[in-house]
């Protein structure tokens, strides 16, 4: 492949204004990139949903150099008020994908671009760019954050590899493994559960983690006047009683001569408060709302140990995009995860905190006491700082698999020739 730097046409819905998770993760490769000297146009959608709230403080403002915002539908117009009145989001998608293609078509009469990128969730996402690499013959990658469609997802969020989908969706999924260049996913689990119904891009197909960025590093802090837990994001599917339960168990067999704190972050459903109050530990929780990215950072920095939930599956396919988050912290982490899974296979190799079978308190309270004992010693750094991992994670690491990636698909087009 050429020195020169790629130019790179991303369709990424979920994407500017980083306000959701999948819209922070595209966001951080995007200054990644931009960082690398790429040049980089993204098209993304204006009227996606903004789950937690904007950033106001300019740390995203190199974006928006890049992003091409289109709304599906304006609110105002006859047909955003007609898709309102009959709740039907495709006829939204289908707009916001031939506004995304008609762009396309603009920007590539001025640019000659090497790569075509896409993102999915939502699954939409890939849609544009499998008609306009037929259009360009550009190569094409495409990235699975997650399972798709979400009904193959594992149980609880889905219903399994099996499950049936309408033909419609087949199909489509069918196209966009077959007609991508490659495909990428953040861990190796997900990549082997996606290749289990999907068996056509397992020849095709590299691991390409969420990436840490220096830019959001911070020094790890050990407060010696209080000893917290800190959960961001959403419990949704996940539930906190287990966990709970846990932190009880370890008060229990403990005697704390400091305060105790676990603090939860983010948009939360009555689970919590409920769970809180069974277990009369109401005095020790605090609950906030949803937070601007940086503002959960610095929350998460000033904390003691940071806690990531996953739900009960079977298998851990998931790579939590707060892991990586937590990374740039330096915190030690606990990972409330199945027995088998990502999380457990990071944490088992490199360390960085401690993972922890989701399903037993005991485990939960074992893990916790063993924090707190180095938190006492001032040794938890030095023991659990998850620090360690991030140049595993890091921009320099992700820059290169895409590099590595490109070089591929030339050798192929090459071999094809």
């Amino acid at each position: 492949m050429s020195t020169d730097k790629p130019r790179i046409l991303m369709f990424a819905p979920f994407c500017y204004p980083p306000a959701g998770s999948e819209a922070i993760v595209t966001s951080k490769l995007l200054l990644a990139m931009i960082d690398a000297g790429w040049h980089i146009d993204v098209i993304s959608q204006a009227d996606f949903g903004h789950y937690y709230p904007v950033s106001s403080h300019g740390t995203w403002d190199d974006i928006k150099k890049i992003i091409h915002n289109i709304e599906g539908i304006k609110k105002n117009s006859i047909f955003g008020k007609l898709s309102t009145l009959s709740g039907l989001p495709s006829f939204r998608t289908i707009c916001w994908v031939a506004k995304a293609l008609r762009t396309a078509n603009r920007l590539s009469a001025k640019i000659k671009y090497d790569f075509i990128l896409s993102r999915a969730a939502p699954q939409y996402g890939h849609l544009p760019a499998l008609i306009f690499s037929q259009w360009s013959k550009i190569p094409w990658i495409a990235n699975w954050s997650d399972p798709m469609p979400p009904q193959k997802a594992p149980l609880p969020y889905g219903q399994g590899p099996s499950a049936l989908l309408p033909v419609y969706l087949q199909e489509y999924c069918n196209a966009v493994v077959k007609n991508a260049s490659w495909h990428t996913f953040p861990s190796e689990r997900l990549r082997r559960y996606f290749s289990s119904y999907m068996s056509e891009c397992g020849d095709k197909s590299s691991i390409i983690p969420h990436v840490a960025l220096e830019r959001f590093r911070s020094q790890p802090m050990n407060s010696p006047n209080e000893f917290s837990l800190c959960h961001p994001g959403s419990l949704t599917m996940r539930g906190p009683y287990i966990f709970l339960e846990g932190a009880r168990l370890f008060l229990r067999n403990t005697k704390m001569d400091v305060p105790f704190k676990i603090k939860f972050i983010g948009l939360h459903s009555s689970d919590l408060q409920n769970a809180s109050q069974k277990l009369n530990l109401e005095s020790l929780i605090s609950i906030e709302g949803v937070k601007r990215y940086e503002e959960t950072q610095e929350i998460c920095a000033n904390s003691s140990v940071l806690v990531i939930i996953e739900a009960d599956c079977e298998e851990g396919i998931f790579f939590p995009s707060k892991f990586v988050d937590f990374l740039q912290t330096g915190r030690p982490i606990l990972a409330i995860s199945p027995v088998v899974g990502t999380l457990k296979d990071i944490i088992s190799q490199y360390g960085g905190g401690i993972a922890v079978d989701r399903s037993s308190p005991g485990a939960i309270a074992n893990a916790i006491q063993k924090f707190y004992i180095e938190w006492k010693k001032r040794t938890l750094e030095e023991k659990y700082s998850s620090s360690r991992l991030f140049n595993l994670f890091s921009e320099k690491q992700v820059i290169e698999k895409y590099i590595e990636i490109f070089s591929l698909i030339k050798s192929r087009q090459n071999n094809i020739r």
